[in-house]
């Protein structure tokens, strides 16, 4: 991952994690509303809040110790459907 592709990466994860707990803590029910407020896309904002449900491990990895990964943040989106012991595996190849 390139260095400015990398930083965007954990712009994302940033993003979806202030998300995340907006929407917990019921400031906004439906992702509809989210996209609204930030004046995006619901389909691009419901892919992007997939980063927040990452392996606890590849979100201390990526953001904490700034491992980079091979993986584009698009498939991140998509790994986060998948079981958290693949994660890791994927992301950093641990």
């Amino acid at each position: 991952m390139t260095q400015f592709y990398f930083h965007a990466a954990l712009g994302a994860i940033g993003r979806s994690l202030a998300a995340r707990r907006r929407m917990e803590a019921g400031e906004f029910p439906p992702t509809q509303e989210l996209a609204e407020d930030v004046g995006l896309a619901e389909s691009h904002v419901s892919r992007q809040l997939r980063l927040a449900y990452l392996a606890p491990e590849v979100l201390k990895r990526l953001t904490c110790g700034r491992e980079t990964s091979a993986v584009s943040l698009y498939d991140l989106c998509f790994l986060a459907g998948k079981a958290w012991g693949e994660h890791v595996e994927q992301v950093v190849g641990s």
